[in-house]
């Protein structure tokens, strides 16, 4: 008789999206399995069952026995797969101890669980070659028998005699957050003349004390953002607990912030810093290549007005930085758009050899990823724009055309028409010679009478 230990992990061949840099693009997790985890959990002295062995009739009955009956449950999260995360919560709330998180060390988890301590472990190569399967085998073989014993989250934070009063407590609280996030709904719903006025009383009245639940705290940082400006939103963040203010969400809006408002060189700064205390994504990279777009354009806007034609050091030097910054952010995650669609205009404009071509595929490439993204139901209130803008890019004035119509039926606010409208007046501009040229400059017309 051995101790049972129950595998809980995704089966056969499955793709990587959303990963950090270094990982595969397809994970063999039945190799990963067969070569690595298996071997190491009969080598610690288990039996080794996973989900897909043995199964009888009743596979949720099998299931739920498993998950409350086995000795050390293991659940591997290297890829965000619903089925793994709901068993995990389940073992979390049956049993105190013996559930351990294993994922491979470019995995981005999703952020509930996120927090929780997880064996990492290196994996370069997808198809579990035999020298990444014994790196595999040996990081388990030390860190499961230290982390088996950790209790649960469920067992560690909620207590027999602690769950009367953090019951009434939680409703409480709940209904709190209930009745403000009514206010908050009916401010964003009201008529744009006493929006702002709405908004502006929540503020004003909201306790500090209440600051300190992050729901509450994010949701109207983005409503003082939307309604109230960027001053109001630096005001905002100087109110919120510590605790809140360094969530890495409050910490990018503040440098966002701080660049709105003359001040882009501290938020790029401060950016950097973000990137290597918490890591590296599309989105930071993102933020300080608008940065530089921003001052890119504002020092070429300068030259224009001086009648110069040649861009001085400082304007090659924040385009070179934006194209930089940008790059690597679409290079971390090819499928979030937000960085690859700036990329076209910048290229144009600085022109070097291969610029022009490189723009191109980009062009292409974004008008694939944000269509991935709408067949795929993402919710982003930046994709549709971001589908303009790449159709004009692209100078595909028959795409641009469609979206056009689209817009005119669905209203110039859910296509955020009016922010789209400088990038759009740019790529008509570079556009100036090609074929598409005419027909992009009429689209533009009508979609300014649109948003104006």
């Amino acid at each position: 008789m051995r101790p049972v230990c129950f595998m809980v992990m995704p089966f056969r061949r499955r793709k990587v999206e959303g990963a950090a840099a270094g990982a595969p693009t397809e994970l063999d997790c039945d190799a990963l399995w067969d070569r690595a985890i298996r071997p190491a959990i009969e080598t610690l002295g288990y039996l080794p069952i996973r989900a897909d062995a043995d199964t009888g009739a009743l596979i949720v009955k099998d299931m739920l026995e498993r998950l409350a009956f086995a000795d050390l449950v293991l659940a591997d999260v290297s890829l965000p797969n619903g089925n793994v995360y709901y068993e995990l919560g389940l073992r979390h709330v049956a049993r105190a101890t013996g559930a351990v998180l294993l994922a491979a060390a470019w995995s981005r988890p999703l952020f509930d669980i996120d927090q929780f301590r997880t064996i990492r472990y290196p994996l370069p190569d997808g198809t579990v070659p035999d020298a990444d399967a014994a790196a595999i085998r040996t990081v388990l073989l030390d860190a499961i028998p230290r982390l088996r014993d950790s209790p649960t989250p469920w067992h560690a934070l909620i207590t027999a005699d602690g769950a009367a009063a953090g019951r009434l407590a939680f409703l409480s609280q709940s209904e709190a957050i209930s009745r403000l996030q009514g206010q908050m709904r009916a401010a964003r719903l009201a008529a744009k003349d006493e929006r702002r006025s709405r908004v502006q009383s929540l503020v004003d009245e909201i306790p500090d004390s209440t600051l300190a639940i992050p729901e509450i705290a994010s949701e109207l940082l983005i409503l003082v953002r939307d309604e109230l400006g960027w001053e109001a939103l630096l005001a905002f963040i100087g109110r919120l607990p510590a605790h809140v203010r360094q969530q890495p969400a409050t910490r990018e809006q503040e440098m966002l912030a701080l660049a709105e408002t003359g001040q882009p060189f501290d938020a790029i700064a401060r950016l950097e810093l973000l990137v290597q205390e918490l890591g590296d994504s599309p989105e930071r990279q993102g933020l300080i290549g608008g940065r530089y777009k921003r001052l890119w354009r504002r020092e070429m806007d300068e030259r224009k007005k001086r009648g110069e034609q040649l861009p001085s050091a400082d304007e090659r030097r924040f385009l070179n930085k934006a194209i930089e910054h940008y790059t690597r952010g679409m290079e971390l995650d090819f499928n979030e758009y937000y960085c690859s669609c700036n990329l076209p205009q910048l290229l144009r404009a600085r022109g070097k050899g291969g610029d022009q071509e490189r723009a191109a595929v980009v062009d292409h490439f974004v008008l694939a990823a944000c269509g991935r993204a709408l067949k795929c139901g993402k919710h982003d209130e930046w994709l549709r724009p971001t589908l303009l803008g790449a159709a004009f890019a692209a100078r595909d004035a028959e795409k641009a055309e469609e979206l056009a119509e689209s817009i005119e039926e669905e209203g110039a606010t859910a296509w955020k028409l009016r922010s789209a409208m400088q990038d759009l007046k740019f790529q008509v501009q570079q556009a100036d010679g090609h074929e598409s040229h005419a027909a992009l400059s009429r689209i533009y017309d009508r979609l300014q009478k649109l948003a104006e």
